[in-house]
């Protein structure tokens, strides 16, 4: 693959080498994927066609039977249209995405971006004979300099109507089946996993001193904290205090460093002072949408452990927790009496499963 992007690119070495980077990268899981794959796509080809034709008996017959199957799967129309219609579409998202999984600013500042991104979602869906018309033009162009025919699935070519030119049945198929639904699946998707409820809690994140920083220190905590009243230990408390954290950030000495995420701000030695912040930076920290901490590297590969090697009728998620968490101190004592009180009845204690019987495991 790197003699075929050498070769294809020797008239730009820049961007040759840099593909070749992106080869020795998780490229895959990275939020631009699609793009690189369009970039990719007639270097694959290439490559799966020297190895498919090979005829040094350099590759053995399974290897080269693989090669041709998927260099037909990347020489069909359907393949390159989706490809780049997926590219194109997901180009809104990119820059959110990204940010969702950064520092804490970052989710901050996507947290307040997602208005912009379905606004502009919902501007492409309206608009989607244009988009679409560039699209689907981005895609035949490419189709052509890789000599890939511009057709229709197999089971729709029968379908369409005959004294219709052919280009036109293409782009209006691969509108109403592909440009149009992931469009709207995008936004339903966006609205399904971001609720008005979940967005507030995400910009509490304004808490971290870090983004307070950014924002100048002129946030406003407790409209957003609302939500989570009825877990601070001092609620009436909540406007003064919050008012406090902020100059204490605000006027800090010009030697302390502001914590950039909720580990570091949860450290703090007098966060105890600070009990409703405490506990709202406490439950942030478990949101789905926070990204571990690199600290947390050897719990997530303990949790990868145990679900490895447990059997999936025997897994608990208390016990995952436990296993994850062994190097932490618990209170074993307190755990287990909080436990027994959280069972209502006998009868509910005896229809738990002996596996995920916190108490008696410990």
């Amino acid at each position: 693959m790197k003699n075929t992007i050498t070769s294809l690119f020797q008239d730009n070495i820049e961007k040759g080498s840099e593909l070749m980077e992106v080869l020795n990268s998780d490229w895959a899981s990275r939020h631009d994927a699609f793009e690189i794959i369009v970039t990719l796509l007639h270097s694959l080809i290439v490559c799966l066609d020297k190895i498919a034709c090979d005829s040094s008996c350099r590759w053995d017959a399974k290897i080269s039977s693989h090669a041709f199957i998927l260099s037909s799967a990347l020489t069909d129309f359907d393949f390159v249209v989706t490809v780049v219609i997926l590219k194109n579409a997901l180009s809104f998202t990119r820059a959110f995405g990204k940010n969702l999984q950064g520092t804490a600013s970052y989710v901050f500042s996507a947290a307040n971006s997602l208005t912009a991104v379905l606004h502009a979602l919902n501007e492409v869906l309206d608009n989607i004979e244009v988009y679409h018309e560039f699209w689907f033009e981005e895609a035949t162009n490419l189709s052509g300099k890789l000599h890939i025919p511009v057709k229709l699935p197999g089971q729709f070519r029968e379908c369409s109507t005959a004294n219709l030119q052919h280009d036109l049945i293409s782009e209006n198929f691969y509108k109403d089946a592909l440009s149009i639904p992931t469009i709207q699946h995008i936004i339903q998707g966006l609205k399904d996993i971001f609720s008005e409820q979940h967005i507030k809690a995400l910009k509490c994140l304004s808490l971290v001193p870090a983004v307070m920083s950014q924002l100048k220190f002129s946030t406003s905590e407790e409209h957003n904290a609302d939500k989570y009243k009825s877990d601070l230990p001092n609620p009436d408390t909540l406007s003064a205090e919050l008012h406090c954290w902020r100059v204490k950030w605000k006027h800090r000495g010009k030697d302390v460093e502001l914590p950039a995420n909720i580990f570091e701000s949860l450290q703090l030695p007098d966060i105890k002072f600070f009990p409703n912040v405490q506990a709202v930076l406490k439950i942030l920290s478990v949101l789905p949408i926070i990204t571990m901490e690199s600290k947390c590297e050897p719990s997530r590969n303990r949790l990868s452990f145990y679900i490895e090697k447990t059997p999936r009728e025997q897994r608990s998620s208390h016990l995952a927790f436990l296993n994850v968490n062994y190097d932490t101190k618990h209170d074993l004592d307190l755990m287990v009496d909080t436990y027994l009180k959280a069972v209502e009845s006998k009868d509910k204690l005896d229809s738990i499963p002996p596996h995920t019987d916190i108490a008696e495991e410990v």
